[in-house]
């Protein structure tokens, strides 16, 4: 086995099972790493010829897209927070990419046309770009481990200036739950209305313990003030969550396991948003109501990051929109 120099390409030579066998790689970088992985398949008996060559680039790898994305998925995210959505990309990604795809094979040319392909189909930035993050993530994991010669460049999309500006107003809240009800969507009811009186996501709405607690604070009217315990959130500081009066209620009577997503409630969801022209407005609208409402009757953006568990107050601010009432206030202000 040799590596030697041929015009302006590296050649590797290997004689495996009375057969010899060559390969030309574009660097003596890469010729070296396929001699290294030639041997050591022989060395425990594998056919070397597993470790391939992109013919168009002369890069060297010797592991699968589909292979090497199981190996980043066990080392990130398994078990972590985003694991349920990672593996919905991940399958989105392979569907597209092939599981078999030689990791070699994805060059900053392919991914600018994947990019290219998503775009025309009318994907925003923001999903673009977690698709490209664990295109990116696994990527790096190869490279990391000797199994891919060059990285290729995988460029973020700018989501500057495009996050969700749109909250529910009280109209449209009341249009949203008046529909659920007539529908006999009771459950997408009773969700839509603890997660815009508690700006929880879905997932904190999953997983809180529904036990209401008692708190030391008292109404205006001097009733009792309730919360539930959110054991984990984003920011990976549990809170114990102040609730509503119709929350309260709810809580008493309802617990929440089934996510909004199921294909049951997500077409009643997009029945309903169809019929009353909410597009392009989602679920998670419901959060960013949350904090507008907030912010508009006056309540500090400190509070509202703690109250929704923001780790940076710069997402706050994205939350919670001025609307033109806010506007007036400052003119008012500006008067005397």
């Amino acid at each position: 086995m040799s590596v030697k120099q041929r015009g302006q390409g590296w050649q590797v030579y290997v004689t495996y099972k009375g057969k010899k066998f060559r390969q030309t790689c574009s660097t003596k970088e890469d010729a070296t790493l396929l001699e290294a992985k030639w041997r050591h398949a022989i060395a425990i008996g594998d056919d070397p010829m597993t470790m391939q060559v992109n013919k168009r680039t002369g890069t060297a790898s010797g592991i699968t897209f589909g292979e090497a994305m199981d190996k980043t998925y066990d080392k990130y995210w398994a078990g972590s927070k985003n694991e349920k959505q990672v593996i919905y990309l991940m399958n989105i990604i392979l569907k597209r990419w092939s599981r078999k795809l030689p990791v070699n094979e994805i060059t900053t040319n392919s991914v600018e046309n994947y990019v290219a392909e998503m775009q025309q189909e009318g994907l925003k930035n923001s999903t673009i770009n977690r698709r490209l993050a664990v295109i990116s993530k696994t990527l790096k994991w190869a490279y990391r481990n000797d199994l891919l010669t060059r990285l290729p460049y995988v460029e973020r999309m700018s989501e500057k200036g495009l996050q969700r500006n749109d909250w529910y107003s009280k109209e449209e809240e009341a249009a949203i739950l008046g529909k659920f009800k007539e529908m006999n969507q009771d459950y997408l009811h009773d969700f839509a209305v603890v997660s815009v009186d508690t700006g929880m996501r879905v997932s904190e709405v999953l997983s809180f313990n529904p036990t209401l607690v008692e708190l030391p604070q008292k109404r205006d009217d001097g009733s009792p003030v309730y919360g539930a315990w959110i054991p984990d959130r984003k920011n990976n500081e549990p809170v114990l969550m102040p609730v509503t009066r119709r929350v309260e209620k709810i809580l008493r009577n309802r617990s929440f396991h089934e996510n909004v997503s199921k294909t049951e409630y997500r077409k009643a969801w997009n029945k309903v948003r169809l019929e009353l022209g909410l597009y392009p407005k989602c679920w998670h609208t419901w959060r960013h109501t949350t904090a507008t409402r907030l912010r508009q009757k006056g309540w500090d953006v400190a509070n509202i990051q703690a109250y929704l568990g923001h780790k940076n107050i710069a997402t706050t601010l994205k939350y919670a929109k001025w609307d033109t009432s806010t506007m007036v206030g400052g003119s008012n202000l500006l008067e005397d």
